[in-house]
């Protein structure tokens, strides 16, 4: 599929940036021919799996009320007839008749989750009075889904631990993350993208990072049917009457057969200059030497 905005990869060697960019309002949530399909997934998470894709502090509750109204409003302003057809939909949740009991009963937030493509995890500031004041948590989330990390293990947790196993996070972009997060205002929404590589198309993905175990069918005859380049479309949204901070991830993602030529030699480049920790980290072993031979293939 061709993205509708830049790969996040130029062939240079790593190196930790935030890469943000300045949001568009109308332009925050996306909504695109696989709106039923996967909505229809997340409904079907939520309903059999809630405890691994939803997640919800009791201080988060104002601010996922907040989410829910801005999240309403922005379809109705933008997407019209889909908002009618929500409206008017019976199959929201079991047990939800009607879309007015919905909003009446059900969290705020699981409810925003059934209406749209992303994921939206909310984060909060800690306390000023408290030994990790500056820091953010994550204290709520419709999570359906997720590249590599268990909803349950990271609600409550602070961004700093969260991302723990992400080599070189704590020393070197830590303290940017939490210096902007605390500068980020309403009126001024950002959006980024993360990426990586991934054997498996599924959108729900709750397990680690770091697999070692080389993948036995995989070659460079058939790397670029079998892999796929995963981004996430993350946007970042101060909320202006709480004061939390919403992050919505949305999954795009594509077999790297579908890259043009010149992305596939900028993405062989970029592999290239991986550090070992970071190759550990996004399980280079498992594809590895297969899809550089791949790529190498195509130049």
């Amino acid at each position: 599929m061709p993205f509708p905005f830049p790969l996040p990869f130029d062939g240079k060697p790593h190196r930790w940036t935030m890469g943000l960019r300045p949001l568009a309002p109308a332009d925050w949530l996306w909504l695109d021919g696989r709106y039923d399909t996967e909505v229809a997934l997340r409904r079907e998470l939520l309903d059999q799996r809630r405890d691994e894709v939803f997640q919800a502090c009791p201080e988060a509750h104002a601010a996922s009320t907040e989410i829910l109204e801005l999240v309403l409003t922005f379809l109705e302003t933008q997407h019209l007839e889909r908002f009618q057809q929500i409206q008017e939909d019976k199959s929201l949740a079991p047990g939800q008749t009607t879309f007015e009991m919905a909003v009446r009963t059900m969290h705020p937030l699981e409810l925003a989750g059934r209406l749209v493509q992303e994921d939206l995890c909310v984060m909060q500031a800690v306390p000023e009075d408290a030994e990790d004041a500056g820091e953010y948590r994550l204290t709520a989330a419709a999570l359906c889904f997720p590249t590599r990390w268990n909803l349950q293990e990271k609600i409550g947790r602070r961004m700093s631990e969260i991302h723990d196993p992400v080599p070189g996070y704590r020393e070197q972009i830590n303290a940017p993350v939490n210096q902007f997060m605390g500068r980020l205002t309403p009126e001024k929404p950002m959006w980024r993208v993360n990426w990586s590589l991934n054997e498996d198309p599924t959108l729900f993905q709750p397990g680690g990072h770091g697999v070692l175990e080389a993948a036995p069918n995989l070659t460079s005859e058939n790397a670029g049917t079998e892999v796929f380049l995963r981004l996430e479309r993350q946007t970042l949204r101060r909320l202006p009457k709480t004061g939390a901070i919403l992050f919505t991830i949305r999954i795009l993602q594509c077999p790297l057969a579908e890259l043009k030529d010149s992305e596939a030699y900028q993405l062989a480049q970029t592999l290239r200059h991986w550090p070992e920790d970071l190759q550990i980290y996004k399980s280079f072993a498992v594809y590895g030497p297969a899809v550089l031979s791949y790529l190498d293939g195509r130049a």
